[in-house]
């Protein structure tokens, strides 16, 4: 019989404890319990590792020890073609084909387009109203993807868009995801038919926009224009299929994080007058127009930025299934079982962050991180492939607004974190004014 690591037992009571308070329950569980503990889920149990020693186990070992967790349960969801779901040489090819969009040359052609919308959305503030940040930064990390991702420059066409992907995040229920016998239709009453419908409606926009794009022959730099003309190794194309989901797994997966990693910087901020001057001096020794080049090699900016995702991961857990043995931290794990990194758990360590629960930019200048002591974006064969593009549009948002808008906080209430879809982020909305 496997011995796994002490843990919670139940997984009905563990999801929901991990619902309600996403971060203090599972930090609470590695006191508790140790490093590594066992996590129940209705996924079967999972091993948790947050030390350095144990990441670097997991992220180091042959790739193909690991199949996607979940992917036989979401495949029906997300896409079977889903890059997150994929294993072995599939995930190798689909991720090789997505790569080069998000670095280099092409990526930093997006950089006007995030400076744009930032200044665009921001002058719509109103002084003397308090200011939803979050839902501001919501609605620029939509128009960029919709931009610089899907190439939509018509703003009836990214509308529509914007509507349409809208309703399937919003129709996105951990429940009918998690739980097979949900997915029921019930006379197109439920959930699940409801997010058939608003998938299916968004779909065929995708649909409408590949024929549109293929019948163009002008060439264009945003990501789908460079999928389309992609090919794998054999010399053959991305499947509409694939196209389709590639295309609805970033925007869905890219709007929501970063719209959260930049609330969380702008609550922080706003939090600590010391970081806040600091900053903004060092943003206003740029001239006017900001280069988007100069700003994202600004170092205290980009220290703001890791510490923002340092102490409020988006993805605090996550999890591979192992398809071979695994040896992790002296226990024998069997093919089937899950490993977790908790992301979380190893970014509130004080022997690597003294004082973890402070907003402390300068840590970052002060030392460097492992891959195994700093990992908000995942780590090894599988890291995010949107992780550049993430934080580079972290620093231009950030610049274009501080530069032109002296804010203060609305509030000194503290924000709570909440599960929102797959990933965590703050509980209702972060309110700021104009100074």
């Amino acid at each position: 019989m496997t011995r796994l690591p002490p843990g919670p037992g139940n997984a009905l009571v563990t999801t929901l404890r991990s619902l309600r308070d996403p971060y203090g329950f599972p930090l609470e569980t590695a006191r508790r319990y140790g490093d590594p503990y066992s996590w129940p889920s209705f996924l079967g149990p999972m091993v948790v590792t947050g030390s350095p020693e144990g990441i670097r186990t997991l992220f180091t070992a042959d790739p193909d020890t690991y199949s996607a967790l979940g992917a036989e349960l979401l495949g029906p969801i997300l896409g079977e073609s889903n890059l997150i779901l994929l294993s072995g040489e599939r995930h190798r090819a689909m991720r090789k084909l997505q790569l080069p969009p998000f670095h280099g040359a092409r990526m930093r052609a997006y950089g006007q387009i995030i400076l744009d919308a930032a200044e665009a959305h921001a002058a719509r503030w109103q002084r003397g109203r308090p200011i939803p940040v979050h839902r501001t930064m919501q609605e620029i990390s939509l128009q960029v993807i919709l931009e610089a991702v899907l190439g939509l420059r018509e703003p009836g066409r990214r509308e529509a868009f914007k509507a349409a992907v809208l309703a399937v995040i919003a129709a996105l229920k951990p429940s009918f995801m998690f739980i097979e016998s949900l997915r029921r239709p019930l006379l197109g009453l439920s959930a699940w038919a409801r997010f058939q419908r608003r998938r299916a409606h968004t779909f065929a926009l995708f649909e409408e926009e590949l024929r549109v794009r293929r019948a163009s022959p002008e060439p264009r730099e945003d990501i789908l224009s460079l999928l389309l003309s992609a090919r794998y190794e054999d010399g053959s194309a991305l499947t509409d299929d694939e196209l389709l989901t590639q295309m609805m797994n970033l925007i869905v997966a890219g709007h929501e994080t970063t719209a959260s990693a930049l609330a969380w910087s702008f609550h922080h901020i706003h939090r600590e007058p010391a970081v806040k001057a600091r900053l903004v001096e060092e943003l206003r020794g740029l001239p006017e127009p900001l280069d988007p080049e100069a700003v994202a090699r600004l170092p205290y900016l980009e220290a703001v930025c890791s510490e923002a995702l340092r102490l409020e991961p988006v993805a605090p857990l996550i999890g591979r299934t192992l398809r071979k043995g695994l040896t992790l931290q002296g226990f024998e794990l069997p093919p089937g079982i899950s490993v977790g990194i908790s992301i979380l758990q190893v970014h509130r360590r004080a022997d690597l962050y003294p004082e973890p629960e402070r907003f402390r930019p300068e840590r970052f200048l002060e030392r460097s991180y492992t891959p195994f002591e700093y990992l908000p974006f995942g780590g090894g064969a599988r890291r995010c492939i949107g992780a550049a593009f993430a934080l580079y549009e972290m620093k231009l948002v950030l610049a274009a607004i501080l530069r032109k808008h002296d804010l203060r906080a609305a509030s000194d209430k503290p924000v709570r974190v909440a599960v929102r879809n797959t990933t965590v982020g703050p509980r209702g909305e972060v309110e700021l004014l104009h100074a």
